[in-house]
C-alpha cells in the first residue's frame, strides 16, 4: 500500500485512494548512524539475493536477463524493497513509496503507524506523528557496473528540480523541506555475460532448467552513504541537469570522500549551478570558483 501524506485534519485523494491523517505523540528519532548500520547489516546478509538470473512467467518459463542497465537497476530496486522495509521497521519507521514514475526518492522513511482499510470503500488511513512536521528520511537506490579501472560514478538527481526554491514539490514524494536526511544505497557490479555467451544462450528456459540460467552480474559490492558526502561538483550526464557524484573507488564512496564541507554547501552550490556553460561563465563551474564567487558577494 502506498500513501500520499497531507496535514492533520485534511484529506488528499490520489487516483482511487484517499488518505486521512491523525497525529501521534512525538517520539525520539533514532540516530542516523544506527539506521545506516542496520541497512549495512541487512544488505550484507542478503547480498547473495542480488545475483538474479531471469524473469519467471506464470507458465514456469524463465527469461534470462541481459546487460540492459535500466532493467538491472529496476531489479536491484525490487530486491532492495523487502530488505529496506524489514530493516527500517525494526527502528520504528514506515516506508512510503512513490505512486508515479520518476518520483524521488525510492523510499521515504516516516515515523508512525500505517493501517490498511479502516474505513469502508477502500479508504486508507495513515497515522503519522506531527503530520507534515515529522522529519522524513529519503533513501534512493543507485547502480552501476565496473569499468576497466576501480573508479565509478552515479547521477544523483536533478539540480533544477525539488532542491530549488519554488520547486520543492516537483518530482518528489513529500516536499523537499520535510526531509532531514538523504541517503544513497549504491550497488556496483561486474557484467558477467559476454556477447558470445549471450548469443549462444537459450532465449527461454523451463523452471527445471533454472540452474542453467546464468546471472548477468557478479562480484556485487555496495555502500550506504549520505548523498551530499558523495556528490561531485560537475553535472553527471551530458546535457541533462543531473548532479554528478564523485568519480571514486568503493572505499571513497563508503567513506564519503566528496568535496563538500557540509550539506549546506552542497545545496547552495547546486541550487545556484547554471545549466549552460555560457551562464556559468558569469558565476561558477567548480567548487573552487563557487567559494571565491560566494566570498565576493
Amino acid at each position: 500500500m502506498r500513501h500520499i501524506h497531507a496535514q492533520i485534519g485534511s484529506t488528499q485523494t490520489y487516483k482511487s485512494h484517499t488518505t486521512y491523517f491523525v497525529d501521534l505523540p512525538t517520539k525520539v528519532v533514532r540516530k542516523l548512524s544506527e539506521l545506516i548500520e542496520v541497512l549495512n547489516t541487512k544488505i550484507s546478509q542478503n547480498l547473495h539475493c542480488f545475483e538474479f538470473r531471469g524473469l519467471l512467467d506464470n507458465q514456469g518459463n524463465v527469461y534470462p536477463l541481459g546487460n540492459d542497465t535500466k532493467v538491472l537497476s529496476t531489479v536491484f530496486e525490487l530486491i532492495c524493497r523487502p530488505i529496506v522495509v524489514t530493516a527500517v521497521k525494526s527502528l520504528g519507521y514506515e516506508v512510503v513509496e512513490p505512486t508515479v514514475q520518476n518520483q524521488y526518492p525510492d523510499f521515504s522513511l516516516v515515523r508512525g503507524v500505517v493501517k490498511e482499510d479502516p474505513f469502508p470503500d477502500g479508504v486508507e488511513i495513515a497515522l503519522v506523528e506531527q503530520s507534515t512536521d515529522i522529519p522524513k528520511i529519503a533513501i534512493d537506490v543507485k547502480t552501476t557496473y565496473r569499468r576497466d579501472n576501480d573508479k565509478f560514478s552515479f547521477t544523483l538527481g536533478s539540480y533544477t528540480s525539488f532542491i530549488r526554491a519554488g520547486n520543492e514539490r516537483k518530482n518528489i514524494v513529500f516536499p523537499f523541506n520535510e526531509y532531514v536526511e538523504h541517503l544513497i544505497i549504491g550497488f556496483i557490479y561486474s557484467r558477467r555475460l559476454s556477447q558470445s555467451i549471450q548469443k549462444d544462450s537459450k532465449l527461454v528456459y523451463t523452471s527445471h532448467e533454472y540452474e542453467q540460467v546464468l546471472s548477468p552480474i557478479s562480484n556485487i559490492d555496495f555502500f550506504v552513504q549520505k548523498k551530499w558526502r558523495i556528490a561531485g561538483e560537475r553535472a553527471g550526464s551530458g546535457n541533462t541537469a543531473n548532479i554528478g557524484s564523485i568519480s571514486g573507488t568503493l572505499r571513497d564512496f563508503k567513506q564519503g570522500n566528496g568535496p563538500f564541507q557540509s550539506e549546506e554547501e552542497f545545496l547552495t552550490y547546486w541550487r545556484g549551478y547554471e545549466r549552460s556553460a555560457s551562464a556559468r561563465a558569469n558565476s561558477y563551474s567548480t567548487l573552487a570558483e563557487f567559494r571565491k564567487f560566494r566570498n565576493n558577494d
